[in-house]
């Protein structure tokens, strides 16, 4: 029964989805193709390019990190390969010291390629519809029918996501393993300088990654109800999320300057596009360790979820003090290491022989943590804080 339901309402949407989230990954990899051909083509056919090359050879260099100065190509071939090859690491981009071979790989290092990626949609579009999952059923009133049918709110979530949302996520990665064979096969070896095994550990790990943002937008939309703030806040919360990766390398800098070291990670724990960059097994295991968090908190939270709180910026009161622990806690977090960065700038002041007072990061802390906790305070009780201010207000009417 409740296949039927969900199907019959959400039915052309979800495939028009599944459908959009596949023909991105496809486009991309035609469009990285056609780039990448295009550049052949230019390096190879056109004589201008390789006649200017031969008159004015010094005007075509790279920078090598080792001399820390520019250097020029060895010759044209070696100009044209540091350009061609498809990944290449970030540190060495451009220069014939970053052509790797497919087989060649460091776990640590980062491999970007000259293209746009059009993927880079998903990381909006996916969250999106997580949100939309359970909001819009609030804000439509489709929740009284559902709370209706003869039918636990226990079987009402977990049908949602097995229905609704395992195909979005499945159209993920069904999407982007087309990607990687396609871009796999259409880029000719050996400047295709990554194997299929690379590219499909990069696209789980990617997709895991997905997953968490995904559940945790399905969370926010499951305990919102106010049709102005709840897209607000989960548009606020997906700003934030893709702060979180900087926010991460901010902090183990932060630790790297403390101990006296000169900071050098990687930035390659989280995975934005697929890639020759595999990301690590863990981080995988940690993305689905949160997402079930998230589902459980939301899984059970909807068991007890109000009609009659509908319209107010939670659903469930009893979370009230959780959600706000969770906002000023994320929020303060995030603000405070890519943003504002009272701690890295103490310890690089440090560092460079120019000490500060400890109480000036500190301050600053308590500064971000006790904006960020008021401005959540407020959304979150402000029924009660309203209710309040109309009680007081009303004794005073009533004496006058």
């Amino acid at each position: 029964m409740l296949k039927a339901i969900y199907l019959e309402r959400y039915q052309k949407p979800l495939i028009a989805l599944c459908l959009v989230i596949i023909g991105i990954c496809l486009l991309n990899a035609k469009s990285q193709s056609d780039f990448w051909h295009s550049m052949h083509s230019s390096y190879t056919e056109d004589e201008v390019i390789r006649q200017n090359y031969e008159d004015f050879p010094e005007n075509y260099t790279y920078w090598d990190d080792a001399s820390q100065s520019e250097k020029p190509y060895r010759s044209f071939q070696d100009y044209v390969d540091s350009n061609l090859y498809f990944y290449q690491p970030s540190l060495t981009y451009n220069s014939p010291k970053g052509i790797v071979s497919a087989a060649e790989y460091q776990q640590n290092e980062v491999y970007q390629v000259n293209s746009s990626d059009y993927s880079l949609l998903l990381l909006f579009l996916i969250p999106a519809a997580g949100f939309l999952l359970f909001f819009i059923d609030a804000k439509t009133g489709f929740n009284h029918f559902l709370f209706s049918l003869p039918v636990t709110r226990k079987k009402l979530f977990s049908k949602k996501l097995l229905y609704i949302g395992t195909p979005i996520l499945l159209s993920v990665l069904i999407g982007q393993s087309l990607y990687a064979l396609l871009i796999h096969s259409l880029i000719p070896a050996p400047y295709m300088n990554a194997t299929l095994g690379q590219l499909f550990t990069s696209v789980f790990n990617y997709f895991f990654m997905l997953v968490l943002m995904f559940t945790a937008s399905a969370f926010v939309g499951s305990m919102t109800g106010n049709l102005v703030f709840g897209p607000l806040t989960w548009g606020v919360f997906w700003l934030f999320m893709l702060g979180v990766p900087n926010t991460v390398y901010s902090i183990l800098e932060t630790l790297d300057l403390r101990a006296n070291v000169l900071p050098n990670y990687k930035h390659n724990l989280f995975l934005g596009t697929v890639g020759k960059s595999g990301g690590y097994w863990w981080m995988s295991l940690l993305f689905g360790l949160l997402s079930a968090l998230f589902l459980f908190w939301g899984y059970r939270k909807y068991q007890t979820i109000s009609l009659e709180n509908d319209g107010q910026y939670l659903l469930n009161k009893e979370s009230r003090w959780p959600i706000w622990i969770l906002m000023t806690s994320f929020c303060s977090v995030v603000l405070g290491t890519i943003i504002f960065s009272p701690w890295y700038t103490y310890y690089m002041n440090i560092s460079v022989d120019s000490p500060t007072s400890m109480w000036q990061p500190i301050w600053e802390s308590l500064l971000i943590i006790g904006i960020v906790g008021l401005i959540s305070f407020v959304l979150i009780f402000f029924s009660d804080i309203k209710r309040k201010l109309h009680q007081r207000k009303t004794p005073i009417f009533n004496k006058q």
